[in-house]
């Protein structure tokens, strides 16, 4: 039963951060149309399902690269409302304002692909 608990919770966190990513491939990609968003779709379940198959696979250090990545996806994507934007006021005060209203998306940003690591851990360690 736990180790059900641990597959959903895999399976949910990667879903979630799939959406990060999609949003971030599709940005970067130069197709268009609806090839743009299935290669946009590809390339982010890629790395999400990667980090678990790494760690399934006994390979961490892959996996915590691949979480290292997903991490730098989810930062980009929040702080594309920063740089978007731009610096309206002095440098110290567009950053600490933009800290203020997106910390707790960083904290996310970070915690899920760590989360699907540590999930996938679990779910060996309980197999």
């Amino acid at each position: 039963m736990i180790l059900l608990l641990f597959y959903a919770l895999a399976i949910a966190a990667i879903i979630s951060q799939t959406i990060h990513s999609w949003f971030v491939f599709k940005s970067f990609s130069r197709l268009e149309g609806g090839v743009k968003t299935f290669q946009a779709i590809i390339f982010c379940s890629i790395i999400s399902v990667a980090i678990f198959a790494f760690v399934i696979v006994k390979k961490p250090e892959l996996a915590a690269l691949g979480a290292f990545i997903e991490i730098v996806i989810n930062i980009y994507y929040y702080g594309q409302e920063y740089f978007q934007k731009g610096i309206t006021t002095t440098k110290k005060n567009a950053i600490l304002n933009w800290w203020r209203i997106n910390w707790i998306a960083i904290f996310f940003g970070i915690l899920i692909p760590v989360l699907i690591y540590v999930f996938s851990l679990e779910i060996i360690n309980l197999s």
